[in-house]
């Protein structure tokens, strides 16, 4: 009677030691699930982190790259006179119907020229010489695309004539060749200018007006730093 006791005590234990182990290895399973749930989720919002800053990243750079918008289906706006030369490169227009102008005042940044500061040496004259080609004639708006400012890139024409051409032609503006490149007959018009010392090439020292804005802008941050 005492040995039977004994096994069956025996068979007990064993039994609950065999549960044991089966439940612990049920728990080990679940939690080793979860956890790996758990780090490929991690993974994911990781990845999709990376995919989302390499995405912001390059339309940063394709917005920085580009400074201008390019007017679709550009047309040429007839019947504008010009209302304001702020400089070289420079105007205010604004349409006229009955003799009266009428609309939207548009502000006109010349294409493919640049013309010296108002505060650069010549910057006075060339001003002068623009308002002389506009002033009081019909203009013809040729658009070429929007800047970073909001201003209308353009040709310019008054009297059947190519403004922006007849400004580098006489001297008064540079071919801004960055913004207009393989333009061979600006090219030789600017060459010609110089050959005959027009306008702004008949001084010594002239400077390009993209290099004096950058200078200009050097020695302010200089100052701004020095303080």
């Amino acid at each position: 009677m005492t040995a039977r006791r004994k096994r069956t005590k025996r068979r007990s234990k064993n039994g609950n030691k065999k549960l044991i182990a089966a439940i612990i290895t049920v728990l080990l399973a679940i939690f080793g699930f979860a956890y790996n749930g758990a780090n490929s989720n991690s993974s994911k919002k990781r990845s999709a982190t990376s995919h989302s800053k390499k995405n912001t990243a390059t339309r940063s750079k394709k917005n920085n790259s580009s400074n201008a918008k390019t007017v679709q289906n550009p047309a040429i706006l007839k019947g504008y006179q010009a209302i304001k030369v702020s400089d070289g490169d420079t105007m205010n227009v604004q349409k006229v119907e009955n003799g009266k102008f009428a609309g939207e005042v548009i502000k006109i940044r010349m294409f493919g020229i640049d013309a010296p500061e108002k505060t650069q040496d010549y910057g006075n004259e060339s001003k002068q010489a623009l308002e002389k080609m506009v002033s009081g004639k019909v203009l013809e708006i040729e658009e070429k695309n929007r800047d970073r400012y909001g201003r209308t890139v353009a040709v310019v024409y008054a009297d059947g004539k190519n403004i922006n051409e007849e400004m580098v032609k006489t001297g008064n503006a540079w071919w801004y060749q960055e913004y207009d490149k393989n333009d061979a007959r600006m090219q030789a018009y600017q060459e010609n200018a110089k050959k005959n010392r027009l306008g702004l090439f008949g001084k010594r020292g002239y400077v390009e007006p993209w290099n004096y804005r950058r200078e200009k802008k050097a020695a302010a941050t200089s100052r701004t730093k020095s303080k």
